[in-house]
């Protein structure tokens, strides 16, 4: 049972308050031919919207700790099977080590075409991320 949430899929949606709207997915990497470990799935939810494929995401929470998070949006397409969507980008939640407190909100700083987009996750949120990474830890180490 303590693995299930590692496994799971969990959704929500994000809005920084000027205009832009993401969802965010966090889910296990299911491809063989990519490394695996959770990953954190980006979707520009307004046409236009277009999220960067090569830098880092930065997460931080409000005593000052960050954390990068390397790019693996080239894992959204099959290996040699066309273009990054430019709404999506993809990165690896393996690097947010230490783990972030469940009890201190978090913001992401997601790279865009238009500059750095800011937004921050409600507690129920950050709540779930803590959670789904602790239990791929957990999974990890058995």
């Amino acid at each position: 049972m303590g693995a299930a949430p590692a496994l799971a899929s969990e959704s929500w949606s994000l809005n920084d308050g000027a205009g832009h709207r993401l969802n965010a997915r966090v889910f296990k990497q299911p491809f063989p031919e990519f490394p695996s470990g959770l990953r954190l799935r980006l979707n520009a939810l307004e046409p236009g919207t277009r999220l960067d494929h090569q830098e880092e995401l930065v997460l931080s929470d409000s005593s000052g700790q960050e954390w990068s998070l390397p790019n693996r949006s080239e894992e959204l397409v099959e290996k040699g099977r066309g273009p990054i969507p430019a709404g999506s980008a993809q990165f690896d939640l393996e690097a947010l080590m230490p783990r972030p407190s469940e009890a201190l909100p978090l913001h992401l700083a997601v790279p865009s075409s238009e500059g750095v987009l800011g937004f921050d996750l409600t507690p129920d949120e950050a709540m779930v991320l803590h959670a789904m990474a602790s239990a791929s830890q957990d999974t990890d180490q058995a």
